[in-house]
C-alpha cells in the first residue's frame, strides 16, 4: 500500500474550512474502488474514477481525521474522531468505536499491521492519579478492542506517532517528544512491543518534535521521519547503525506527504516560504530535486505504476491529479463539482449537508436528490491516462496548473492507497481533560 501523509484542515461542517483532501485510499484487490478521504466525508468511487459518490461526516466520523484501509481480505476502514477510533466494514455506511482499553483513553493515532488486518495499534491519552500520560495499545481483532498496553510513556512524554514494518510485524517504531525538553526521540521495539530502546535524535535533526513518515517497505531498520522544527520541516532518515541523515529542508514550510514509489523514487511535498513544492530522489535519499510545475499536494499514494495526488482545490480547480513518470508530470482529475449523488446508504442523514454546501457552489444543487448513475465495470487499465487530460508538470508551468481553463470537467480514472508501496512488482474518551488536550489535532504523519 502506498503513503498517505497530510497534515490539512478537517471538520469542514462545523468548521467552515475550505472543501479539501486528507488522503486517498484504494484496496488492491477491489481496481476500481478509490476513496478519498477529505475535511466533509469521504468522496468515492467504485468505477475507477468514473462516477463519484459522497457520504457526508456521521455523528461517529465528526472531525474525522487519520483514516486508513486495512489490508485484504477485509478492507476495513478507520478513521479518529473526537477522541474515538472508530471502523466500518460496510464502505463508511455504518460506524462502530473501539473499545476494550481504548475506551477509557483518547485515540491520537492508529496504525494498521501491513500484514495483517487483525493487528491494530492505537496511540492512546490516558488519565491516572499523577495526571494523564500516553499509551499504545494493540488489538487482535482489527480494531473492536484494545486488550494489551504495549508501551506506557512517562508523565509529560508526548507520542506522536506509531507504526509498524511491513517486512517485519515484530519491529515497532513510536515517536515521542520526551523528557523536560520534549527532545524529539524514537522508541523502537523488535519484539513486538515487549521491550523498549529510546534514542534522543537532537543532535541529528534539532529541537522540535518528531513524527513518523514511514517505515522502509524492503529495510525495516530504515526510518523516514518529519522533524517539525522553528525554522520549517525537514525530512530525516534514520539507519540501523545509528546514522541520522537529513537529506531534505523546507526553509519556512511544512512537510506535508511523502511517498515511496514499488520503484524505489522518494516523492516529499510539502510548503516553503507560503508555496507549495514537490521533491523527488532517484538515489534512494541521497538527494532531492525540486519538480517544477507539479500541483499542491496534500497527500500521496501510489499504485500499479501510478502515483496519486489529493491535491489543494482551494488553489487549484481539482482535487486531486496523477502521474505516470514517478512524479514528473501530473494529470489533473476529479474536482468536487463533479460528484454526482450522495452513497444511497446514507442520503437522508447527509441531506442538510448536502444543500449547505450547494448553497456555498461546492456542487449543483440538485446533486443533493441525485440518484447514482448507472456505472459499467471498470475497464483495464483504468490507471492510465485518458485522452484529452492535461498534462501538470515539466514542461507546463505554474501559471499553466492554476489555470481553470486548462482543467478538464470530466474526472479521470484515479487510485492509491495508504501506508508504503511494498518493494518490486506487488503491491471512553477521558471525562473533563483539558480542552485543548481534546481539540488538539495530533497527526502521526505530516
Amino acid at each position: 500500500m502506498a503513503a498517505v501523509v497530510v497534515l490539512a484542515p478537517h471538520g469542514a461542517r462545523a468548521d467552515g474550512a475550505f472543501p479539501n483532501g486528507q488522503s486517498v485510499l484504494a484496496p488492491a484487490d477491489r481496481p476500481g474502488e478509490i476513496i478519498l478521504a477529505t475535511n466533509f466525508g469521504l468522496v468515492s468511487t467504485m468505477d475507477g474514477g468514473r462516477t463519484w459518490l459522497w457520504s457526508c461526516e456521521q455523528a461517529a466520523t465528526s472531525y474525522g481525521h487519520l483514516y486508513q484501509m486495512g489490508p485484504a481480505p477485509a478492507d476495513r476502514l478507520y478513521a479518529v474522531s473526537t477522541g474515538k477510533l472508530v471502523f466500518s466494514d460496510d464502505d463508511a455506511c455504518d460506524w462502530q468505536t473501539a473499545g476494550g482499553l481504548l475506551a477509557a483513553q483518547l485515540a491520537e493515532d492508529l496504525f494498521v499491521d501491513p500484514s495483517d488486518g487483525a493487528r491494530v495499534l492505537a496511540a492512546g491519552l490516558a488519565a491516572g492519579d499523577g495526571g494523564t500520560f500516553y499509551t499504545v495499545l494493540e488489538s487482535t481483532d482489527g480494531g473492536a478492542t484494545f486488550d494489551r498496553t504495549l508501551y506506557t510513556a512517562a508523565p509529560g512524554d508526548l507520542v506522536t506517532g506509531v507504526e509498524i514494518a511491513a517486512s517485519d510485524p515484530t519491529l515497532i517504531d513510536v515517536a515521542l517528544s520526551h523528557g523536560a525538553a520534549g527532545a524529539p526521540t524514537l522508541a523502537r521495539s523488535t519484539d513486538g512491543g515487549a521491550t523498549w530502546a529510546l534514542t534522543d535524535l537532537t543532535a541529528a535533526v534539532g529541537a522540535g518534535q518528531l513524527r513518523i513518515v514511514a517505515i522502509d517497505p524492503s529495510d525495516a531498520d530504515r526510518v523516514f521521519l518529519r522533524a517539525i522544527r522553528a525554522a520549517g520541516d525537514a525530512l530525516a532518515i534514520s539507519e540501523d547503525n545509528g546514522s541520522v541523515t537529513v537529506p531534505l529542508t523546507l526553509p519556512a514550510g511544512s512537510l506535508v506527504a511523502f511517498i515511496r514509489t514499488a520503484a524505489g523514487t522518494l516523492l516529499a511535498a510539502g510548503t516553503s516560504y507560503g508555496g507549495p513544492v514537490l521533491y523527488r530522489s532517484l538515489d534512494g535519499g541521497a538527494s532531492f530535486a525540486p519538480i517544477a510545475g507539479a500541483p499542491p499536494v496534500l497527500a500521496l499514494g501510489a499504485r500499479a505504476g501510478t502515483v496519486y495526488a489529493a491535491t489543494d482545490s482551494t488553489v487549484v480547480p481539482f482535487a486531486e491529479a496523477s502521474s505516470t513518470d514517478e512524479g514528473e508530470t501530473w494529470s489533473p482529475g476529479m474536482a468536487f463539482t463533479s460528484v454526482a449523488a450522495i452513497e444511497p446508504c446514507v442520503k437522508a442523514a447527509c441531506q442538510s449537508d448536502c444543500a449547505a454546501r450547494a448553497a456555498q457552489q461546492q456542487w449543483p444543487a440538485a446533486m443533493c436528490a441525485a440518484a447514482p448513475p448507472s456505472a459499467d465495470p471498470p475497464d483495464a487499465g483504468l490507471d492510465a491516462q485518458l485522452p484529452g487530460d492535461v498534462v501538470v508538470g515539466q514542461p507546463v508551468d505554474a501559471s499553466t496548473v492554476l489555470d481553470a481553463g486548462d482543467v478538464p470537467r470530466t474526472p479521470r480514472p484515479m487510485g492509491c492507497s495508504c501506508a508504503v508501496t511494498p518493494a518490486g512488482p506487488g503491491g471512553g474518551a477521558l471525562l473533563l481533560l483539558a480542552a485543548g488536550v481534546l481539540f488538539q489535532r495530533r497527526r502521526r504523519r505530516p
